[in-house]
């Protein structure tokens, strides 16, 4: 006999010992108490008995024999024993051959050796035994089901296992192996519910067991009893791996991406290698350094400016495993931004606004800005051209720019107001609230930005502690804009900063539908702040450019795996996927009766199953428009990925970036009591020339069941804690009866 929690046995043993100290401790009582009726009575003295004298041994041992039951019941006791394995010609054994196919196993080498497990575990199956197939990356998918395999005859199953082999592609998923094993175990468990003939249950895992698999899974509840585990890892020719991905970063018009390297990887100098839509090389490759297990962050050029060629992607080179090594990336939409100026033509006085802004223009080295100029000599005004979407006012808006300033409202673009006087204020009062005011400030010494709304997208970028501390720009005039409540509907205007004053340092107006007024109530020329002296002009003039006219439109970034649906993302219900390899999906397409489709990665919602459930048999069915509207894509493949969609306003275009997980890069294998570690028995395939071996001697196959099965299949606990509890039950009658006999009649 042996015990799953010895401990509870010594305690109970122990627990025993405690009936024998009470009884013997035992004693008489010794004080004398006076009581009135045998007052007159002749003393006797008590008889006197030894402390070691144990006046009821039954009931004594009773309780001990109690103890010692309940602490053997919680010790979970069971019996040691060989089982024949094949005493019944009908019993049989059930695999579960669970193989990975994601990411990760696309590295070279690793094929070959899944291909070669597959093969081996199916060798050893004898004719009555049953097989199940099941291929697994983020989700799983059922190749053969035992129902399958019992039902084919030995050809049959040779020409099965073929095209398994044949059909055998790693995909671009991540590796969710926790929730694969759970769902593999669980089916297992209820196929021997199904079949009583199924004397072992044997679960062979095929995976490379990388550091990024999911296993959280596996840590909710416990394993399923009788499932036994069989881990077989695979391993790239070459060790280490290093990966690229895409970072987002705070600033839009910025492109960074993260090299990964995994902990057991041998080289440590890689390159960076930028490539346009056509996948050519654009500039030269940048050098990298990461050291094992360790990650880099590093910002790329968005453009080749002097090739005029725009950045789309980026190859890292040097690695020995590819297959996580080209990612796409956010396109600049305009590399050469052009940005209007209205004001005087400075451009070497440094008491003027452009001067300090031209500066600022000149030192982006991210993007090609250039500034034009829209009052020339004398009295000649040029129109805002069509592709400004940033206009900067530093004096007075002439009257024959106004109607030009409309249409370019029109067009979604942006106007900031630097004001040196109330007078350049009032210029624009056609695009003002109608009730506002401005007039000049009474300033005695200086004033500074006193309340900030780092929500607001233009000092989102300033929200970091490390930058948002705006108290040493001094205002020495500024002016007081006045607005009223009144003009205030759905956000016409909004106070974005404030003075100390409490006054509106800069606000923010619409103008239109799409039109923006960016209003500051002071100058940064010397004459009225120090705000152009300052390390936050700058970035905040480069902010205002990034929101004006943003360098990524329409682009979102996705993980491979992602569910997107396109009807929303183009606002239409008639639309078409551009898929990376160049093939297409539309909205017409039905993922229930195109076979292609539905691998691509095209399903029907839900939602859209449901109500076509609830509509069989009826006359009312679904039609192409509403599946299309709940119609999902699920991107299965890394690249960029294109949808349209035909809508009242013409075309929308969106494009999405799907990248492979950062965690299929993280290749370097687990240790093998991971498994263990999380309450899961793992074992070794078996040798079949050990002698040991159950199939050492096929005339009688011998094993031993794992203590845990052992003793939930012979339950002795119950046993023992009815007999304890019946041991407390009958010393507690014993007792009464003893108490009573003590108590004399009255």
């Amino acid at each position: 006999m042996d015990f799953l929690t010895p401990i509870f046995a010594a305690v109970g043993v122990a627990a025993a010992a405690v009936p024998v100290i009470l009884h013997m401790l035992r004693r008489a009582p010794t004080q004398d108490m006076p009581f009135s009726i045998v007052r007159f009575l002749k003393p006797s003295r008590p008889k006197l008995t030894k402390r070691s004298t144990i006046e009821h041994w039954p009931l004594m041992l009773l309780r001990m024999l109690a103890l010692v039951l309940i602490g053997l019941a919680f010790a979970r006791p069971f019996l040691r024993q060989v089982v024949p394995f094949d005493l019944d010609s009908d019993l049989v054994q059930s695999v579960t051959l669970l193989v990975d196919r994601s990411a990760s196993m696309r590295r070279d080498g690793v094929r070959e050796q899944v291909l070669q497990h597959i093969r081996d575990v199916v060798d050893e199956l004898e004719a009555a035994d049953l097989l199940s197939v099941v291929t697994f990356s983020d989700t799983s998918a059922t190749l053969v089901s035992p129902e399958q395999w019992a039902a084919s005859t030995a050809e049959e199953r040779a020409a099965i296992v073929e095209e398994i082999l044949d059909s055998y592609e790693p995909d671009w998923m991540a590796t969710d192996t926790g929730t694969a094993m759970r769902i593999a175990a669980e089916n297992l468990v209820q196929e021997n519910r199904q079949r009583q003939n199924i004397q072992r249950r044997r679960l062979v895992l095929v995976t490379d067991f990388q550091r990024g698999s999911d296993l959280n899974e596996l840590k909710r509840g416990d394993w399923p009893a009788g499932v036994e585990v069989e881990l077989r890892t695979v391993a790239a020719g070459k060790r280490g791996n290093v990966g690229v991905t895409f970072q987002q970063d705070r600033r839009a018009d910025r492109t960074r991406v993260r090299i990964f390297s995994a902990g057991d990887s041998v080289q440590q100098e890689f390159s960076l290698q930028p490539f346009d839509a056509d996948g050519a090389a654009v500039g030269e490759a940048i050098p990298v350094t990461v050291a094992p297990g360790q990650r880099r962050s590093l910002l790329l050029p968005t453009a080749d400016l002097p090739a005029g060629r725009v950045v789309a992607g980026v190859e890292l080179k040097g690695d020995d495993h590819p297959f996580d090594n080209v990612i796409d990336l956010p396109e600049i939409d305009n590399p050469v931004v052009r940005v209007a100026h209205i004001g005087p033509a400075a451009l070497n006085d440094p008491e003027s606004m452009r001067y300090y802004l031209q500066r600022v223009l000149d030192g982006n080295v991210e993007r090609d800005v250039r500034l034009i100029d829209l009052k020339g000599d004398g009295d000649v005004l040029l129109p805002v051209p069509g592709d400004v979407r940033l206009v900067v006012a530093t004096d007075v808006v002439p009257d024959g720019l106004l109607d030009s300033l409309s249409a370019f409202f029109g067009r979604s673009g942006t106007l900031l107001m630097a004001p040196p006087t109330t007078d350049a204020v009032m210029s624009l009062k056609k695009f003002l609230p109608v009730h506002f005011a401005v007039q000049e400030a009474d300033v005695r010494d200086y004033a500074m930005l006193g309340q900030i709304d780092f929500d607001h997208p233009l000092f989102s970028v300033f929200s970091d502690a490390r930058f948002s501390d705006f108290s040493t720009i001094r205002f020495r005039h500024y002016r007081n804009l006045v607005f009223s409540e009144e003009d205030r509907q759905d956000g016409d205007w909004t106070i974005i900063s404030k003075f100390d004053t409490g006054l509106p340092a800069i606000a923010e107006v619409r103008v239109g539908d799409s039109g923006r007024l960016l209003l500051f109530a002071s100058g940064w020329h010397p004459g009225d702040s120090q705000l152009a002296l300052s390390t936050r002009f700058a970035p905040l003039l480069t902010r205002v450019l990034s929101l004006a006219s943003p360098s990524q439109k329409n682009q979102i970034i996705q993980t491979v795996g992602d569910v997107v649906r396109p009807a929303e993302l183009v606002s239409s219900d008639q639309w078409t996927v551009t898929l990376p390899d160049g093939s297409r999906l539309s909205w017409d397409d039905d993922p229930q009766e195109d076979a292609a489709a539905a691998a691509a990665g095209l399903l029907p919602s839900a939602g859209t199953v449901a109500r076509t459930i609830e509509s069989t048999g009826a006359s009312v069915s679904i039609s192409k428009e509403e599946r299309a509207a709940e119609t999902v894509v699920t991107l299965k493949q890394p690249g960029r990925y294109m949808v349209t969609g035909q809508t009242e306003d013409g075309e929308q275009r969106v494009s999405l970036i799907a990248g492979l997980a950062t965690s299929e890069s993280n290749t370097e294998m687990l240790p093998i009591g991971q498994l263990q570690v999380l309450g899961i028995g793992v074992e070794a395939p078996a040798d079949p020339q050990s002698e040991t071996s159950p199939l050492a001697d096929p005339e009688q196959p011998l094993g031993q069941l794992s203590a845990g099965e052992l003793e939930r299949k012979q339950k002795w606990w119950r046993w023992l804690l009815l007999a304890g509890l019946g041991c407390l039950a009958a010393e507690s009658l014993w007792a009464s009866a003893i108490q009573r006999r003590q108590v004399p009649d009255a």
